[in-house]
């Protein structure tokens, strides 16, 4: 009774007509955008938004029963489990949207948009996005596991330069964002030496044996 659903995607076009992605929230918050106000960074992934706890869930559409909820948290911000929806947003960011807006209005992201992002042929993913600041994107990326037949967020496991274990989250900086440079895998750097930090490389690719991300980050010094 006091969860939202704020989107539904079936899975039929993915060959699982008896199954359907539920994107809901626990009592959120609503934060609409004003109209004459300008975007800054932080409202290219957020818009007129909910804020509050989220969740997926995968369901059977024959009985109406729940396979299983992933809990989406904030793995970057001490797994705060809130996440910022947007239910208006303008187009030519992160997320679709509905229809054809003109410049500067808002329309109803696509947010359950299923593409291949792993690389194995099969739209069946899709990826959320937070803008905390104007450099900096946060990405990560959930689907339906047919091997697990479950919803999962997938893992992103990267090994540090000069590390031998690979540290996990399910977060990954521009990630989901990037275009591969073959299906499954992405190399690219992110710059932030203008900003006092470093450049960041990002070496990844998708392992089908384990559903998870793996690969490099490595850090080299603006100075």
């Amino acid at each position: 009774a006091e969860s939202l659903l704020v989107e539904e995607q079936p899975l039929d076009a993915a060959g699982h007509p008896d199954k359907t992605l539920l994107l809901w929230m626990v009592k959120p918050e609503k934060h609409p955008h004003k109209p004459d106000d300008i975007y800054t960074c932080p409202d290219y992934t957020r818009g007129s938004h909910y804020t509050g706890p989220t969740r997926v869930s995968l369901a059977d559409r024959k009985t109406g029963k729940i396979i299983n909820t992933i809990e989406i948290k904030q793995e970057y911000n001490n797994g705060e489990d809130s996440f910022d929806v947007p239910y208006a947003i303008r187009k030519g960011y992160q997320y679709a949207v509905e229809g054809h807006p003109k410049a500067g209005e808002e329309a109803k992201p696509h947010l359950l948009l299923l593409k291949d992002y792993n690389g194995d042929g099969k739209a069946l993913e899709f990826a959320l996005f937070d803008a905390e600041f104007c450099m900096g994107l946060e990405t990560t990326l959930i689907g339906y596991s047919e091997r697990q037949g479950k919803v999962i967020q997938y893992p992103i496991r990267l090994t540090e330069e000069g590390e031998r274990r690979a540290t996990e989250s399910h977060w990954c900086d521009y990630l989901f964002s990037e275009k591969p440079t073959a299906p499954g895998k992405w190399k690219y750097q992110v710059n932030y030496s203008g900003r006092g930090g470093d450049l960041e490389k990002y070496d990844i690719r998708y392992s089908p044996e384990k559903e998870a991300f793996e690969g490099t980050h490595t850090a080299v010094s603006g100075d």
